[in-house]
């Protein structure tokens, strides 16, 4: 009786060889079809995300220059203008017809170390200047590498009429 039950019990482990080789085939088949269904998606959601990113920064640049103007401290006359260049490859820079003291404001507000990180408008540069006008007001103009990035910028978020696209002559 003995043997025959360790002659079963060897059949019953030569049989559990595992999966075969066309399983195994199938399901890797399943799944290039579901990562090549997914892939794009995916893509599309991250840099949909990097986008909002960018102009959540871009938003923030342009509240950091309001309040600078709104500021009677400050004393900013009409006209003046703050610039706030943001790169893919660089720091972000800040310029100003206005003394040095808005500038280090805006530098302290906005932060040096924010990069572009859209790859459709971080090729080149995004450039926000704002203008002070009559009773503290500030408008801007969004410039990208093209005329298309500059638009596009400005029509996909809700920064209100006194932002306009700057296009090139």
């Amino acid at each position: 009786m003995r043997g025959r039950m360790k002659m079963k019990m060897k059949k019953k482990q030569k049989n559990n060889k595992g999966f075969s080789l066309i399983e195994l085939i199938v399901v890797a088949a399943i799944m290039a079809v579901l990562v090549g269904v997914l892939a794009p998606t995916y893509l599309r959601y991250v840099e949909k995300s990097r986008k909002s990113a960018d102009i959540q920064a871009f938003a923030s640049a342009m509240g950091a220059m309001k309040v600078v103007a709104a500021d009677p401290a400050l004393e900013l006359a009409s006209g003046q203008t703050m610039t706030i260049v943001f790169s893919k490859e660089t720091e972000t820079d800040v310029s100003s017809t206005a003394p040095d003291a808005i500038k280090k404001e805006l530098e302290a507000t906005i932060g040096k170390a924010y990069r572009i990180k859209s790859q459709e408008w971080g090729v080149g540069t995004v450039s926000i200047t704002g203008t002070v006008g009559s009773g503290g007001t500030v408008s801007f103009e969004i410039q990208g590498k093209t005329d298309d990035i500059s638009k596009n910028i400005v029509a996909s978020a809700e920064f209100g009429s006194d932002v306009k696209p700057k296009t090139t002559p």
